[in-house]
């Protein structure tokens, strides 16, 4: 080559311009790919509903409590305790309610940093543990990716109404509109709009049903009094012969009869209480239902108070407030003594009524349930016979 000046004046002039064409074409391709697909975080807005909300951001060595408002980071946390209550909104408009008890992780909120690139939006929120109400928007002629992902499963979310709920037990996703597609390290489900799947831990989610459910437990009485604590109250006005209370059954069904006999004229209160313990924010239903039966009542109608009937369904709860109240509807065969009634309804004797209220979520208005405590049954007067079966609260 030192003897060929000219050869390597070519080895030089080739070299060089192959060096220029390869970056004539991968700087060109370089920036194209750059501008196609480079993302950038987004921040997600929290405002405070209700008491405080713990924020763990990265690097920080401990949470900040936020009363007000504030912003979630890309792998930021948010956690609520009992009392408190917040909506997350992300960059897209969409929303997360986090009811109480509920521990977030802002995993993924980006977006394409240029607006003709054609990577899709991506919001991707971790529910550890709680209750957390979606309102995931349509985007337009944009595309994304919305994903819910808790220690049982991953759920792709499409424009609609969600709600997700985690505990030890697993995963619970219930569609009001739109549809999920929700899966764990398998073959997904597609949960439709009015439908629910459940997710145990190490399994696959199980096929969809009725987005509605029961909050009462053994409401057939089949395991006995099993999720149920029976008592007597005799009150001021009482006398010292208590109710009874036992499981019977018949062809068809279990039942729990309640009865007081032998002490007439004055008061006693026998029933069973079961406890749910439920925050209802979130439901846009609530109907009781039970099947109910009166076999004997020594007291008129409900009483002079119109409170003593020998069945009563009583639902203890919470307000929009947190004002403790309750819910009553009783039911009588007889009221000879024309006592004026309230929330009662006069039934035929010895037969079986199917009963079952309306929304109480709509007819309740501003004092509608925020949280429920229990669900009771009891019978209340002087001397009674009744029975019943089939109880629910069956929330959507």
């Amino acid at each position: 080559m030192r003897s060929n000046p000219q050869q390597r004046a070519w080895i030089v002039l080739l070299t060089t311009f192959g060096i220029f064409f390869l970056l004539a074409v991968s700087i060109p391709l370089t920036i194209r790919w750059y501008l196609l697909t480079a993302t950038e975080s987004r921040p997600t807005q929290l405002e405070v509903i209700s008491g405080t909300v713990l924020v763990d951001s990265p690097g920080q060595s401990s949470p900040t409590g936020i009363r007000d408002s504030g912003q979630i980071p890309v792998l930021g946390r948010a956690k609520t305790d009992s009392t408190s209550w917040a909506s997350l909104t992300f960059f897209d408009d969409s929303n997360a309610v986090l009811y109480s008890k509920t521990d977030v992780e802002v995993r993924e909120a980006r977006s394409p940093q240029f607006r003709f690139s054609q990577e899709p939006d991506v919001v991707s929120l971790g529910v550890n543990s709680g209750r957390v109400r979606l309102d995931v928007r349509p985007t337009g002629n944009r595309a994304r990716v919305f994903k819910v992902q808790t220690p049982h499963s991953v759920a792709e979310l499409q424009p609609g109404s969600y709600s997700v709920e985690v505990d030890g037990q697993g995963t619970e996703i219930a569609v009001r509109e739109g549809w999920a597609l929700v899966s764990n390290s398998g073959d997904g489900v597609k949960v439709s709009r009015g439908e629910r799947t459940t997710v145990a831990p190490g399994k696959q989610p199980a096929q969809p049903v009725s987005a509605s459910r029961d909050l009462v437990t053994n409401g057939d009485f089949k395991e006995g009094l099993d999720e149920w604590a029976v008592y007597n109250e005799q009150g001021a006005d009482g006398g010292v012969v208590n109710g009874q209370v036992e499981v019977v059954s018949s062809s068809d069904r279990n039942s729990v009869r309640l009865s007081r006999m032998g002490e007439d004229g004055n008061h006693c209160e026998t029933g069973i209480v079961q406890e749910l313990d439920r925050d209802t924010r979130d439901f846009t239903s609530l109907k009781i239902h039970a099947d109910v039966q009166l076999l004997y009542q020594s007291l008129s109608g409900g009483g002079y108070l119109s409170s003593e009937f020998p069945i009563i369904l009583r639902l203890d709860y919470k307000d929009q407030y947190g004002i403790d109240r309750f819910w009553t509807h009783g039911f009588y065969y007889q009221n000879d003594s024309n006592f004026a009634v309230q929330n009662g309804e006069q039934i035929p004797r010895y037969r079986w009524f199917p009963y079952e209220s309306g929304n109480l979520m709509a007819e309740l208005g501003n004092i509608k349930p925020n949280f429920i405590t229990s669900i009771r049954i009891y019978a209340s007067g002087w001397n009674y016979q009744s029975l019943v079966s089939e109880v629910g609260v069956i929330v959507e």
